[in-house]
């Protein structure tokens, strides 16, 4: 009896213990989440907001701080103060990182202070709802209740990622990169899935409504998802497809599909987030009511999601298949229309045909082309002009856009990453980037900072010169931000890099008038056009700051003599680029230390906008100290 006491007592602390371990760990899950989530908020808060407003202080020395953040292992960290005269507070962090442009990585807590009171710890929703608070008052608007349940969602959305993934493994492959469960397409879709904390300056950068949770987690590709499509068999006739090379949409589907239909049906996918929204149409109902189409189910092998989530990989036919979702991601709600579809697969044709030109101009550049579009048309089950916008819906529902994969060879020879995963942290708080540029050096026998220089420039090697020419040369604004970005190695340097995505691509008039956009519909051709200030924006905006300013915080560790010589670098690489191909006043500009465009990611969602009309924030541009001309 005694002893069976005792094991029932051991059994009950080992469980005791394990509820506590439990509990902790999910506490700390919880943390990890919230001060990604926090900190994106206040460094998109900082750069939209407090400098432009002259209400930050990056390196606040004054003895006015909390007794937490004054002795212990936070005292001689840097201090960050950002005032809210309109609200009577002042908020001061700790970071052990803070860049040239303003973009900090906070530790410990942050604590806020008002008028008449102490200073006083803050929670992340706590403090993102002082912040928006604080911005409808600056703003005259209301508070935005909205924003603030996306913020929450996001942090609850990065907790179940992290709680599924172990923060002890670093998951990485030889070369610093997230490592996946695919072989010769390893090295890029492992990356494409480990986008685990989102854009750095987006205030909600993994909220996800419009889905239900366990739905959401089984196809987010932050856990390494993989999954089958959910088909229809449809009338051939229903199907509506563009194509602007000799392969068919029908085809790639047949393949994709592993199935045969019936003589005159074809079989049709969805991704699976988008079923009940597609059951749910009235003349997806008359069809199939009418036998012209029936739901299948999960038919196939298992696809992919990669970090657009809605973007799916299909190894087994080396395709990239882009889904409508009503679901919004961030900003938008990811459906795909048909204008969005025609102008893609028209883009894809038109920068094909310039492609030989550009190559003798920027040889380690390309295009990952869209040349294939489909969807259905229930038009035909529409009796009249009331239900035309039914009929738009269900062919937003099933718009599918078709990317070219990398070819095999290719993969093998340079094992591509996504920009995105590599200038990103780890669960640990280590820079992937880092530590491969860390393995590099020792290999090389080089110190870091010599490495990190090479490396660089060999990244604006393959970066820059593709960007600029299709854009100074040819008209053509590309969007390549770092989940656009995809870079190919050799012996561990950027060797090569390929932009995708034409959903953002834009062309200039000048170069494209409306003559040379023959057969587009009024739509696509008002979807494509941007002035060429409007394009600079997009460029200045996606390539030197989302792209190449986190690299740089990424490589200079915290260095600031390092990161200063990597802008010089980058200065550096545009002046050769104007040697070789004349001078560009927006390029003249950068070197002379003009202010960069930055997207403001905060204010669009804070003032409900489209994306599109998103505004622009002037960030003081490094090289004003130091300027460098041509």
């Amino acid at each position: 009896m005694l002893a069976q006491s005792h094991s029932a007592n051991v059994t009950a602390s080992v469980i005791a213990a394990a509820e506590v371990g439990n509990s902790m760990r999910d506490q700390w899950h919880r943390q990890l989440a919230e001060d990604n989530g926090i900190g994106c908020l206040l460094n998109c808060y900082i750069r939209e907001y407090a400098q432009p407003h002259a209400q930050v202080c990056l390196n606040y020395e004054s003895a006015d701080r909390p007794l937490a953040l004054s002795h212990g292992i936070l005292a001689g960290e840097r201090k960050v103060r950002i005032c809210f005269p309109e609200s009577g507070a002042v908020l001061l962090l700790v970071a052990d990182r803070v860049s040239l442009l303003g973009r900090c990585r906070f530790i410990g807590q942050p604590y806020l202070k008002r008028k008449g009171h102490c200073w006083q710890p803050m929670e992340a929703l706590a403090l993102a709802q002082f912040l928006l608070g604080h911005l409808a008052r600056v703003t005259d608007t209301d508070f935005n209740h909205e924003l603030l349940a996306q913020i929450g969602n996001s942090m609850e959305v990065t907790k179940a990622f992290v709680q599924r993934l172990d923060p002890y493994e670093a998951i990485q492959g030889a070369d610093g990169a997230p490592s996946g469960q695919l072989s010769a397409q390893t090295s890029l879709i492992a990356s494409e899935q480990s986008l685990l904390w989102g854009h750095a300056m987006h205030p909600a950068p993994k909220s996800r409504h419009g889905v239900a949770f366990d739905d959401m987690l089984a196809c987010s590709p932050e856990i390494q998802a993989n999954f089958p499509l959910y088909w229809f068999e449809v009338d051939a006739g229903l199907v509506k497809q563009l194509r602007c090379t000799q392969v068919l949409p029908l085809t790639l589907l047949e393949q994709a599909s592993q199935t045969q239909a019936p003589s005159g049906r074809c079989l049709y996918p969805c991704h699976p987030w988008e079923v009940q929204t597609i059951l749910a149409q009235p003349l997806v109902q008359a069809a199939i009511a009418a036998g012209r189409m029936t739901p299948i189910g999960n038919l196939g092998a298992e696809v992919y999601p990669t970090s657009s989530v809605r973007t799916t990989y299909l190894p087994e036919i080396n395709q990239f298949l882009k889904f409508s979702i009503h679901v919004r991601l961030t900003n938008c709600v990811r459906k795909n229309a048909w204008y969005e579809l025609e102008s893609a697969v028209a883009l894809s044709r038109l920068l094909l045909a310039a492609t030989e030109d550009a190559y003798f101009h920027c040889p380690k550049f390309a295009l990952m082309a869209e040349p294939a579009a489909s969807t259905l048309d229930l038009c035909g089950l529409a009796p009249n002009a009331e239900e035309d916008a039914a009929a738009i819906m269900v062919a937003e529902c099933f718009g599918i856009l078709y990317r070219d994969g990398i070819a095999p060879e290719l993969q093998e020879k340079y094992r591509p990453q996504m920009a995105g995963a590599l200038f990103a942290w780890d669960m640990r708080g280590q820079s992937l980037c880092g530590q491969a540029v860390a393995r590099l050096a020792r290999q090389r026998q080089q110190s870091y900072g010599q490495t990190a220089l090479t490396w660089f420039d060999a990244y604006l090697d393959a970066l820059l010169p593709g960007v600029f020419y299709y854009f100074f040369k040819l008209g053509v604004a590309f969007e390549p931000h770092l989940q656009n970005t995809v870079i190919g190695f050799d012996a561990g340097l950027p060797a090569f890099v390929w932009i995708r995505d034409l959903e953002g691509t834009k062309l200039v008039p000048e170069h494209w008038p409306a003559e040379r956009l023959s057969g587009w519909s009024a739509k696509a051709k008002a979807s494509v056009y941007y002035s060429r200030e409007q394009g600079w924006q997009r460029i200045g905006y996606c390539t030197l700051i989302n792209n190449v300013s986190e690299a740089i915080f990424h490589l200079a560790g915290g260095d600031d003599a390092l990161e200063a010589s990597l802008w010089q670098r980058l200065a550096k690489a545009i002046a050769q680029w104007q040697l070789l191909q004349g001078e560009q006043p927006e390029l003249m500009g950068v070197l002379r230390g003009d202010d960069i465009p930055s997207k403001n990611n905060l204010t669009t969602r804070l003032l409900k906008q489209a994306d599109r009309l998103s505004g622009y924030t002037q960030l003081a541009n490094p090289l004003a100290l130091s300027p460098v001309t041509a």
